[in-house]
């Protein structure tokens, strides 16, 4: 097989990280953990390389030539290398390299926060070979898990955060072509193991993505504990409160919603 990065990407609470271990348990596979590496390159390139007492003015366009034009190998070594991923198919998750204020971070409201633009477009420029999947959830259901993990002042706070990241990643997704971009529904994941295999296996190019589904089969019965404040996949089950299933809530997500089929109760 020839190698290729991946990266899993998604609006925080969606399931990216179960997602990720799911595909590590193939042995083709090996994603980090939230690296966040490409968040402090771009700040770099953005941010940093702008400033006149790290960089003078005279180099500032050639560092920015020479770094976009070089830095996607040393991408690769640092993750092959001091990582240690060493399968044909690397790569990364973090839901921040699709988040538009990335640079910004998240203090409060986020119409009070600059749109800087995310990682995915650095990413495709310094790794032109890399595929990206996301993983999408509910609006109202991540919501509801923002506001539970006090990530999110108010339900509808909670889906404007999930519109920004994800309006964002299906604009991006319209100009990857589609060989290389695989969208997957979050309960479709846990509801159809062998269909989510079969997709996935297809996207990726594995003879055999059984391993993929015999872990989601296995999942529904003894469920992976992870770290707070990680989803633990018991929270995929759990029935969510009626007030997320507030229909005025799903049109405030708007047509990003609408496009990837949720639609009121």
């Amino acid at each position: 097989m020839e190698p290729f990065p991946l990266f899993i990407v998604g609006s925080p609470r969606s399931g990216t990280t179960f997602l990720c271990s799911v595909l590590n348990v193939h042995p083709l596979i090996q994603l980090t953990n939230e690296c966040r590496v490409f968040a402090l390159l771009k700040d770099t390139l953005d941010v940093g390389s702008r400033r006149p007492d790290l960089l003078s003015v005279a180099c500032r366009d050639r560092f920015n030539h020479f770094s976009r034009r070089t830095l996607g190998a040393w991408v690769e070594r640092f993750y092959r290398e001091e990582l240690g991923l060493t399968a044909p198919i690397w790569g990364d998750k973090h839901p921040s390299y699709a988040d538009p204020s990335v640079l910004s971070g998240r203090t409060g409201s986020i119409e009070r926060l600059p749109r800087s633009g995310s990682c995915l477009r650095l990413i495709r420029e310094l790794l032109p070979r890399a595929r990206f999947i996301h993983i999408h959830r509910d609006p109202r259901h991540v919501a509801n898990s923002l506001l539970h993990k006090h990530w999110a002042g108010s339900m509808e706070d909670g889906v404007r955060v999930w519109g920004q990241y994800v309006a964002e990643i299906v604009e991006f997704f319209d100009e990857v072509p589609s060989q290389q971009a695989l969208t997957l529904g979050y309960r479709t994941v846990i509801e159809d193991p062998h269909a989510t295999a079969a997709s996935i296996g297809q996207f990726l190019g594995l003879a055999d993505a059984s391993p993929i589904s015999d872990f989601l089969i296995a999942q529904r019965h003894a469920p992976t504990p992870f770290s707070d404040p990680v989803t633990d996949i018991a929270d995929l089950y759990v029935i969510p409160r009626a007030s997320t299933v507030d229909a005025r809530l799903l049109a405030l997500a708007g047509s990003t919603a609408a496009y990837l089929g949720y639609a009121a109760a």
